[in-house]
């Protein structure tokens, strides 16, 4: 019998660690992730140059710059540089986000009912609802009016993009004046995400309709419709139906956010239990990407204040709050600090980045940023007890 007993137990110890790893969620306050949140953005401004471009990526091994660029980041960093702002206060990130504003303003092309930024080429739906959406947390936030008509105008360029199916389609063409039949593997979600927030801040102007559609497409029938074979887990999804005013809250809508925050949560746990040493690393492999740590992050953070103030979703909230502080201790904790930063060749493009496999780049910061930004609410309401 305890030969038996013995063997139970050796073998529920090999599948404890073999196959479901211990989760490894180390302590954290929100001192902590604002000061982690701080050094992100730090990291985001030392790289910008005069005309607002930010530093792409850093190979820290052979002190090497990506010199390529993607408009779509470049709007995601001015999104996350204002969403920075608005919690934390930080001049800089408002700084650096109106510069990248500026270099985007720079390339508007003007279709006479509709506005977008246009880097060249097909004008893409991608950077410019990111552009939009973080234009439209900073009237949010500060209340200033100066980009009110380029924010419509972005607005009406999504909207003349959308299919009656609520499908949007990735990018128009300037050479046949008409949008390309084609899809984006993000750009739906954020062009919804955009939409949802210009309901907030010019409510009853249809903006909100416009992006229910599109959540409604992405909830029933994109995957189908775009060829994949599982639901793509999105992130911007998530900020869509947070930022949905409460009347357009159907129960379709309600469920699909609770899907998301089920995926993000399984996400999240999977990368708690990732130590990148030992037979861990086998098992688990290296700690993640972190933008993809991020994208799960920032997800499940917008779902938060819906999950907690929504009674069909309220039996999540703890099981939310949880992943978003366990995430918010081991991001930080992997996170480039000023002591680990200074045996490299260039400390101020290590210090304050997450490093994947000795590489970082621009939206490693800006989704991790977004990730510990939703941290702090929920740390401050656990210390005020």
């Amino acid at each position: 019998m305890a030969f038996h007993l013995g063997i139970l137990a050796v073998s529920a110890a090999v599948l404890r660690v073999a196959v479901v790893p211990a989760e490894v969620c180390p302590p954290v306050d929100r001192d902590a992730v604002v000061k982690s949140a701080a050094a992100a953005v730090g990291w985001l401004v030392a790289g910008q140059d005069a005309t607002g471009r930010f530093t792409y990526g850093y190979h820290r091994g052979d002190d090497r710059i990506n010199i390529g660029y993607n408009e779509a980041r470049h709007g995601g960093v001015v999104m996350s540089l204002y969403q920075a702002y608005a919690v934390l206060d930080l001049e800089s990130a408002l700084t650096a986000a109106d510069l990248g504003v500026e270099y985007a303003r720079r390339d508007l092309y003007d279709a006479g009912h509709w506005s977008a930024w246009s880097p060249g080429g097909n004008i893409p739906v991608g950077p410019n609802a990111l552009l939009l959406a973080g234009l439209a947390v900073r009237r949010a936030d500060t209340g200033d009016p100066i980009h009110d008509d380029l924010m419509r105008g972005i607005g009406r360029f999504l909207v003349a993009q959308q299919q009656p199916d609520g499908s949007v389609f990735d990018s128009w063409s300037p050479v046949t004046g008409a949008a390309i039949p084609a899809f984006g593997l993000y750009s739906t979600g954020e062009a919804a995400w955009a939409l949802a927030l210009l309901e907030r801040v010019f409510p009853g102007e249809g903006w909100g309709e416009a992006g229910g559609r599109t959540l409604d497409y992405m909830a029933t029938r994109r995957d189908r419709v775009e060829g994949r074979l599982s639901r793509l887990p999105d992130h911007w999804a998530a900020y869509t139906v947070a930022t949905l005013p409460v009347s357009l809250l159907t129960d379709l809508r309600l469920d699909y956010a609770r899907d998301l925050a089920g995926y993000f949560g399984m996400r999240l746990r999977f990368e708690a239990q990732r130590r990148g040493d030992g037979i861990n690393l086998a098992l688990r492999w290296f700690p993640g990407p972190p933008a993809g740590v991020g994208t799960a992050a920032e997800g499940i953070g917008a779902l938060r204040a819906l999950v907690a103030g929504h009674p069909a979703l309220s039996d999540l909230a703890s099981n939310v709050d949880e992943r978003i502080v366990c995430t918010a201790g081991f991001m930080v904790q992997r996170q480039e600090t000023a002591a680990s930063s200074r045996s490299w060749p260039r400390p101020t493009l290590v210090e304050g980045a997450w490093f994947y496999r000795g590489y970082t780049q621009m939206d490693d910061q800006q989704h991790v940023l977004s990730g510990l930004l939703a941290a702090i609410p929920v740390l401050a309401e656990e210390e005020s007890g």
